[in-house]
């Protein structure tokens, strides 16, 4: 019997909260299903800020050793196989799944978005790692398609991971000096969108920021009061004092979701425009849409991701 029942590997320790949130329901999914914390090691660029078993995901010797002694490789959500700024990121995640396939792990995704995927190099790679992956679970039916048409057979639709945190998120009661929470970053089309939205946010309003890189863009729409959100209790804190809320990271979306505050999505890549579609609410692109109450969170999201993690590490 090996060491690990599963090494986790995503985009963890680069201090985007989406990210940290995924891992956070990657490992209580694992706890579900009666899996101890010391039997999963984590993959990341800050293997330090984790409590448990954790290497850095750059020393190759270290991550070898860790792949030998474990039974599964699992991909633990987001967007990992995409190219809409560099062929990069398909051919990082597509070497790691070929080493740990080669060092005789089991691989598995769950929670993915699969996409863009604009090169021959980059559909080639994806396809080549997602085919020999147990299971494919995916986020939204875009995903599902473009990992059908890449030769995958073994493709589940399902929903983002971190809804599955919805039942032991912390609850904070309304707060009586309602706000409007923003969540702005870096892309192309910034500046269409913060025209668009500026004369809307009136009264007080917060921007908050999921990374570090949020902040400059926040403050260049005039904000004054910016928060950075850490963790999920941060969160609830802050999305305890809202009425509405407006974004463009995914996750911010998940958070109002989660919370049950209306929430308008600003589509910067398909995984929102997806994620908008699949919750309920308007995308604000080039006119301006009134957020609007999210769809409840999903109840057997939780239910339907253990039942593939038990079936994974009974194999």
């Amino acid at each position: 019997m090996k060491k690990y029942k599963a090494a986790i590997l995503g985009y963890y320790g680069f201090g985007n909260l989406g990210d940290e949130l995924l891992l956070e329901a990657c490992l209580e999914m694992f706890r579900r299903c009666g899996v101890k914390r010391e039997e999963v090691v984590v993959l990341s660029n800050a293997p330090e800020e984790i409590s448990g078993p954790a290497v850095n995901r750059w020393k190759l010797r270290e991550v070898v050793k860790v792949l030998r002694e474990s039974e599964t490789l699992l991909l633990g959500g987001g967007g990992l196989f995409q190219d809409a700024t560099s062929v990069k990121s398909c051919v990082w995640y597509w070497g790691m799944v070929r080493l740990a396939k080669f060092l005789g792990c089991n691989v598995w995704a769950i929670g993915q978005s699969v996409g863009p995927l604009k090169t021959r190099a980059g559909k080639i790679l994806a396809g080549n790692a997602l085919r020999v992956c147990e299971v494919v679970h995916v986020r939204d039916s875009s995903s599902y398609t473009l990992a059908e048409n890449l030769g995958c057979k073994n493709v589940v639709l399902g929903s983002d991971l971190v809804m599955t945190l919805a039942a032991t998120a912390p609850a904070h009661p309304p707060a009586a000096a309602a706000c409007t929470l923003v969540n702005l970053r870096p892309c192309t089309e910034l500046e269409t969108f913060t025209g668009v939205i500026a004369a809307h946010l009136t009264g007080r309003v917060i921007g908050v920021a999921l990374s570090d890189e949020d902040i400059p863009v926040l403050e260049r729409l005039g904000l004054t009061e910016i928060k950075r959100v850490r963790t999920l209790t941060d969160a609830s804190e802050l999305w305890a004092g809202a009425f509405r809320t407006i974004g463009m990271r995914l996750h911010f979306g998940v958070l109002s979701r989660i919370f049950r505050r209306p929430l308008a999505m600003i589509p910067y890549d398909p995984k929102v425009s997806a994620f908008a579609e699949q919750s309920g609410v308007p995308c604000i692109i080039d006119e301006w849409h009134e957020p609007v109450m999210p769809l409840p969170v999903p109840k057997n999201g939780a239910v339907e991701i253990d039942a593939l993690c038990r079936e994974i590490l009974a194999l």
